[in-house]
């Protein structure tokens, strides 16, 4: 958030808070990070859906290997003669829906690094078209470094947020979720004594986060 609201000041913003450059198209009050970034990413919505649907589905997916290995489990240790169809099909899909989960994460991955490097390359393309309309008198009050890095770092910034946030994400709401809802339709009274070790993690990090003393001198 922080990197498309510096983009979005640095590049547009300066040149008129200078006197030296071309005037912001925006009337009103500065943008937010939020509202920037929605903006930079609305031509790629469609893409972005596309990697958030593949990668929910590469996580469900996942899970077929461990359920499969639970279902084989009841089936070899049912009483009487081990039912070897059943057996069977719990392998194979374990073994499919460990294929699938490669095959979605990789496709959810390449879409997600394509919109980050379309993206990239249309963000240098429009800071140099304006860099490339300011005064020169503007570039004596600037060093080389700092325009390289308006150009090249805060853009590079932006990889992760892009290729990899929404992928990360995605998956670690989906897998827990998940592996909840299959645990409450074995036993819910599991799922019950599984939350315990998470929600006492959780009650001891937000008591530990109240205990931090705040930072000498307060904060800027």
């Amino acid at each position: 958030m922080a990197t498309a609201e510096g983009l979005h000041s640095r590049a547009e913003g300066r040149e008129v808070a200078d006197g030296g450059g071309p005037e912001s198209d925006a009337g009103g009050p500065a943008a937010t990070s939020r509202q920037v970034l929605l903006r930079l990413l609305r031509p790629y919505r469609t893409s972005l859906v596309a990697v958030f649907a593949l990668q929910i589905v590469s996580s469900l997916a996942g899970l077929a290997p461990l359920i499969a290995v639970v279902e084989l489990g009841r089936v070899l240790l049912a009483p009487g003669p081990v039912d070897h169809g059943a057996a069977w099909l719990a392998v194979w899909l374990g073994v499919g829906g460990l294929l699938l989960r490669v095959v979605l994460a990789a496709a959810s991955g390449g879409i997600a690094h394509l919109v980050d490097g379309r993206l990239q390359l249309s963000l240098r393309r429009l800071l140099a078209q304006r860099l490339g309309k300011v005064p020169l008198g503007w570039y004596s009050h600037r060093s080389s470094g700092e325009i390289n890095g308006v150009v090249q770092g805060d853009v590079d910034q932006l990889h992760h947020l892009i290729a990899h946030a929404p992928v990360e994400a995605t998956s670690a709401v989906v897998v827990p979720l998940a592996s909840l809802g299959y645990l409450a339709w074995v036993d819910w009274r599991l799922t019950l004594v599984a939350l315990v070790p998470v929600l006492l993690g959780l009650a001891l990090q937000r008591r530990q986060a109240c205990e931090v003393p705040p930072p000498a001198g307060g904060g800027v």
